[in-house]
């Protein structure tokens, strides 16, 4: 074997080097190196250390730009009790339909949804009913506990007083013909589902803001990124009209009986997609987690003392009262 100082090997990887650049194998760079700029020799080590007074101040003016403003949401809590500190762009909220509509929507049916879509006080509230099945966006915050709850934080944040009476509007007027009477005439899924979305605001509100009494979480927020038991976000899809699939097996806890509570109380309005799905979801949720877990019951209807909803007089009395008279005359 034979050694070589490190000049000959340096010479020789040189020639190496020259060599296959030559034949196109490799491309050299023959400009010269660059000069280090913004350092400054610290004497009491012999290190060189960048200069950061410029960059800081460019950082500086950067986050004070008019670019996109950011708010700073509050510590989340997960439920395993960690406080997270996060900051969240106003505009990476979720939103509802943000998938835009399909060709079969008709015109006056698309103004009517990009109005609302755009109005001020219906993106405050950021409804859930509406994100729950109709937003790309949510289905993305929703693999991230983090995302999801500071979701829910800004949701559950909102006048539900005040948004209740605008999700009715709107749930209202794209009946009417000059907007989407014809889509639900012809059975359009996505306006179907944005019309049930509007009507099941209220409760659907009330479902999502539950906390579990032991981690303070949203019980939400734990239901969706169980990757355990992922049937147990299944329950708040009654008031969209979605039955409870078969088989399914959501965690007995305060969290599920608090929301079908919710759902029980809502079944109240008989016109509603819980009136009519509510019972056969109690009954499987009590199979799985005991007789008397959830009450299988609807609640009492609402009553109304407007004259159009009092039951009219049955035929047999009418019938008694043609009788009497004719024997009185």
């Amino acid at each position: 074997m034979v050694e070589r100082s490190p000049d000959d090997v340096t010479e020789l990887l040189g020639s190496t080097f020259a060599r296959l650049a030559r034949s196109g194998t490799i491309l050299v760079d023959q400009s010269p190196p660059p000069e280090p700029k913004n350092w400054e020799l610290d004497t009491a080590d012999d290190l060189r250390r960048r200069n950061t007074e410029n960059s800081s101040s460019s950082s500086s003016s950067s986050s004070t730009g008019k670019g996109t403003s950011t708010s700073t949401l509050a510590p989340t809590t997960t439920s395993s009790g960690i406080a997270v500190a996060a900051t969240e762009t106003a505009t990476s909220l979720p939103t509802p339909f943000d998938t835009g509509f399909n060709n079969n929507i008709t015109t006056n049916c698309q103004s009517f949804m990009t109005s609302m879509l755009s109005n001020s006080t219906f993106k405050s509230c950021l409804p859930f009913s509406l994100l729950l099945q109709n937003s790309n966006s949510f289905f993305q915050a929703s693999k991230s506990l983090v995302r999801i709850t500071q979701t829910l934080d800004y949701s559950c944040a909102a006048n539900v007083t005040t948004c209740s009476a605008v999700m009715a509007s709107f749930a209202s007027n794209i009946t009417s013909t000059s907007a989407c009477s014809s889509d639900l005439a012809s059975q359009n899924p996505t306006i179907q589902q944005a019309r049930l979305g509007l009507l099941a605001y209220r409760p659907l509100y009330s479902a999502s803001c539950l906390r579990n009494p032991s981690t303070s979480a949203y019980c939400f927020a734990d239901a969706i990124t169980n990757s355990s038991n992922p049937t147990d976000s299944y329950i708040y899809f009654l008031p969209l009209n979605v039955s409870l699939v078969g088989g399914s097996q959501p965690t007995c806890d305060s969290c599920l009986k608090n929301t079908m509570s919710v759902f029980e109380a809502a079944s109240s309005d008989r016109s509603s997609a819980l009136a009519s799905d509510y019972v056969s979801a109690a009954m499987q949720v009590n199979v799985k987690c005991g007789p008397n877990f959830v009450n299988q019951s609807l609640a009492a209807a609402i009553t109304s003392g407007s004259p159009s909803s009092l039951p009219g007089p049955s035929v047999g009395l009418f019938a008694l009262v043609l009788l009497v008279a004719s024997w009185l005359l």
